[in-house]
Parts: C-alpha cells; sequence; structure tokens
C-alpha cells in the first residue's frame, strides 16, 4: 500500500521531472532532429505551472501563519511611525526655511497652476471663436462667388487699397529729412 504524497511534493516532483527530463529532451529534438518546438513549449508550460503552483502554496502558508501577521503588521505600524516623524521634521525644517529662500509655498504653486489652467481655458474658448469667425469670414467669401477667388477683386470690393512698396532706406538714419 503506497502512501498519497502531498500536493506540495506532487508539485516538486513535476517541477524537478519537466526541468531536468522533459525540457531538456525537448530542446534536444529540437535542436538535433529539427522537430516542431511545440514540445519545447508544452515542456516550458508544464514547469511553468507547477511552479506558479508551488509559489501560491508557499505564499498561501506564509500568510496563513499567525507569527508571520504579528511580526508584519509590527512592520507596518513602525514604518508609519517613522513616516510621521519624518514629516514632522520636514515641516518644522523647511516651513521656516521655504519663506526664508523665497521659494513658492505649496498653496502659491497650487494658485498658479489655477491660474494657468483657467488661463488655457480662456485660450481654447479665443481659439474657438477665432475659428469659428474665420469659418464664417470662409461661407461670406464663398457666397460671392467668382469674386472670391479673384485676388484683385477682392480688394477692390473691400476698399482696401495696399500702400506701393516704399524703397530701402539706403542709409538715412531718420524718416524726417
Amino acid at each position: 500500500m503506497s502512501a498519497k504524497q502531498s500536493p506540495i511534493a506532487d508539485d516538486l516532483a513535476k517541477l524537478f521531472e519537466v526541468a531536468w527530463i522533459d525540457l531538456p529532451v525537448a530542446a534536444a529534438k529540437r535542436l538535433f532532429a529539427n522537430e516542431d518546438e511545440g514540445a519545447v513549449r508544452e515542456a516550458g508550460w508544464k514547469a511553468y505551472d507547477a511552479w506558479v503552483r508551488l509559489a501560491n502554496d508557499a505564499a498561501n502558508r506564509v500568510y496563513a501563519n499567525p507569527a508571520f501577521g504579528t511580526v508584519a503588521g509590527r512592520g507596518i505600524e513602525g514604518v508609519l511611525r517613522v513616516q510621521r516623524v519624518g514629516a514632522a521634521v520636514a515641516s518644522a525644517i523647511f516651513g521656516n526655511l521655504w519663506p526664508a529662500i523665497g521659494l513658492p509655498t505649496a498653496t502659491e504653486l497650487q494658485a498658479l497652476r489655477a491660474d494657468v489652467k483657467a488661463l488655457r481655458e480662456e485660450l481654447r474658448t479665443a481659439r474657438i471663436e477665432a475659428s469659428e469667425d474665420q469659418t464664417a469670414k470662409d461661407g461670406y467669401a464663398a457666397a460671392r462667388g467668382a469674386e472670391a477667388e479673384n485676388a484683385a477683386a477682392a480688394v477692390i470690393w473691400n476698399g482696401f487699397k495696399p500702400e506701393r512698396k516704399r524703397p530701402a532706406r539706403e542709409g538715412k538714419k531718420s524718416v524726417a529729412l
């Protein structure tokens, strides 16, 4: 009559069997016999599954241990205390140092960020309005028909006469001579 193995021993046996026998044999067949890589992939997945089962079981056993829970709880409490002390020391040191150096405080930076956000919103609104105005102008120009395509007709139609190009100053330093 054989004794039944525990799941951990079974998973360990599967992991070692796959890692030390199946994977090397499949890799050798792949290299030397040019067989498909399906056997290597299958052996790799078997090893992965066995490893995950072992790791999962080990983690479950550690977390179920009351001694580990006590040690972890004390460790977390200690870390939180150190964090609070560090924050208090930092605020005591830098609370007076920041204004002396002239660096902005967190509230000033938050106010600045709010101002920048408001300016971005205004700029976005202005761009949308400008785009709508341009669309309306384009629609008006398109409604004018053939005159819209003729630049000279557009200049005359708008009543705008461009000035002629002025010659360069040619070394003159003043406009009023």
